[in-house]
């Protein structure tokens, strides 16, 4: 995964595991009272207390033992099955001892029929688990969404080379777009990129806004001459404008007390200016909460995906779904997919429509849409053809809550502040939805997810899912 916050995934990681731990014991107690029936002379279940005991002593030592192991860092390196087995080995080696130390110290009774069980359990939840992260953070990383994408700033040096090769050692590697050079040398030349680091040359010092406007980008890194902030208003503003991280190259030794933030980002010192920025445990908790609540979501609501899509075949014929490439994180290109509410060729027929777009901006909307079916009003006042986009969640693609993703051509023709709204990944639904969305022009709807970006915390995507509710029920603002 991205690696500017690598101590909020590994503190996530440890809110998993002691998750694990937890659910081990409960499992423990169930098999233990099944064997009983089976296995003669297996002592009777042990009391509440002794469990939470257990549990008081085991959870503390077992998240030490998986910090010692290194076992908390799934999303920044990549285990190899019998690397991971022969760790997992040694957690529960170390943990056994660690259990007998303190047994021999307070002279308890243990059942260690019980104990036997839930290392079993713990051993598999924890290798499961990490399976299951590893898997997902190498999908996440082919698909381009774990992939940070850096656009690097400066006359290519042993520095800016350092940076690039210790990057790209990285188990889960970033991408480097390549490098704008800063305002050419008395002699008019610029330096060449070493060999090192085969760097392409994507553009000058004055290019900045247009290379972020035309394509994702991350991380913006300022390395020697062009590393000094206040000399560099226009491209920070152009950073800025956008919400994309700025971070300059520096000496660790001259900085060391320095504002207004320093980073570490593979292992190089830099000092980071970023717009709005987010308590990055809380962001690694609402991204993984995300594809566990679609998966349920989609579970739960399955019949209602069933009934649409089957009504869209009888009325509407094929396809059941639409999909569009819409723009995701700083402007990444993916497919949203809803089911379809139009009749064939709709897309086609928007250049005729476009004298009749009643929404202000480069994006598309018309009261009574002469294209939607009355099939596809009903699903689009209802919003049923929103759900869909639970399957984006679940791959990654998307968020629960968050700014809403549009079709690719209209974000490029979003210019200056408003482009801000990519810096944070696209929701189903957020503030435009549950305050009137078709309601509003649209530098309002800019401004409200721009208000989202700024002020976003757990409990304000909790509200906006609970605020959805009523919206949807009373199809407030659906068109």
């Amino acid at each position: 995964m991205r690696t500017r916050h690598p101590k909020a995934l590994r503190n996530l990681h440890l809110v998993v595991d002691a998750l694990t731990i937890v659910l081990s014991m409960l499992a423990a107690g169930v098999l233990h009272d099944v064997a009983r029936g089976f296995v003669p002379g297996l002592q009777m279940r042990a009391s509440f207390g002794y469990y939470a005991a257990l549990a008081y002593t085991t959870i503390p030592l077992w998240l030490i033992l998986v910090v010692v192991f290194q076992l908390h860092l799934s999303f920044e390196r990549r285990w190899r099955p019998g690397e991971l087995l022969l760790q997992l080995t040694k957690l529960h080696l170390a943990g056994l001892l660690g259990l007998a130390l303190m047994q021999f110290l307070t002279q308890s009774v243990i059942n260690r029929s019980f104990v036997l069980l839930f290392m079993l359990c713990t051993f598999a939840g924890m290798y499961g688990v990490r399976v299951v992260l590893n898997a997902w953070v190498r999908f996440q990383y082919r698909q381009g969404r774990a992939k940070e994408r850096i656009l690097l700033v400066g006359h290519p040096s042993k520095r800016m080379s350092d940076f690039v090769r210790d990057a790209l050692a990285q188990p889960l590697a970033p991408e480097i777009i390549g490098y704008v050079s800063p305002p050419a040398d008395g002699d008019g030349l610029s330096m060449p990129p070493p060999d090192a680091t085969a760097l392409e040359h994507v553009g000058k010092l004055g290019d900045l806004g247009a290379l972020l406007h035309e394509q994702p980008v991350d991380h913006v890194m300022f390395f020697p001459p062009t590393n000094r902030p206040e000399e560099l208003k226009d491209a920070l503003a152009s950073c800025e404008e956008l919400g994309v991280p700025a971070s300059f190259s520096v000496n660790l030794v001259q900085v060391a007390r320095a504002a207004p933030r320093i980073a570490s980002v593979y292992e190089h010192a830099f000092v980071t200016f970023d717009v709005a920025p987010k308590r990055p445990e809380w962001l690694a908790l609402k991204y993984g909460i995300d594809p566990i609540a679609a998966f349920l979501l989609i579970v739960l609501l399955s019949p209602v995906f069933l009934l649409a899509a089957l009504a869209i075949l009888v009325t509407m014929g094929r396809p059941v779904f639409f999909t569009q490439e819409r723009a995701g994180v700083y402007g990444r290109p993916f497919r949203m997919v809803k089911f379809r509410s139009m009749r064939q060729g709709a897309e086609q027929e928007q250049v005729e429509l476009r004298a009749d777009n009643e929404m202000s901006g480069p994006v598309f909307k018309i009261h009574g849409d002469p294209r939607i079916t009355p099939l596809g009003r009903l699903l689009r006042k209802s919003s049923i053809d929103e759900l869909p986009q639970l399957f984006n969640v679940l791959v990654g693609s998307m968020s629960l809550v968050g700014p809403r993703p549009l079709p690719l051509g209209e974000q490029q023709q979003i210019r200056g502040w408003q482009r801000r709204r990519l810096s944070m990944k696209p929701g189903i639904t957020g503030l435009w939805q549950v305050s009137g969305r078709n309601e509003m022009d649209f530098e309002e709807w800019m401004m409200l997810d721009l208000q989202y970006i700024d002020d976003w915390s757990l409990l304000l995507d909790f509200t906006l899912l609970l605020r959805t509710v009523p919206a949807v029920l009373q199809a407030r603002g659906a068109h």
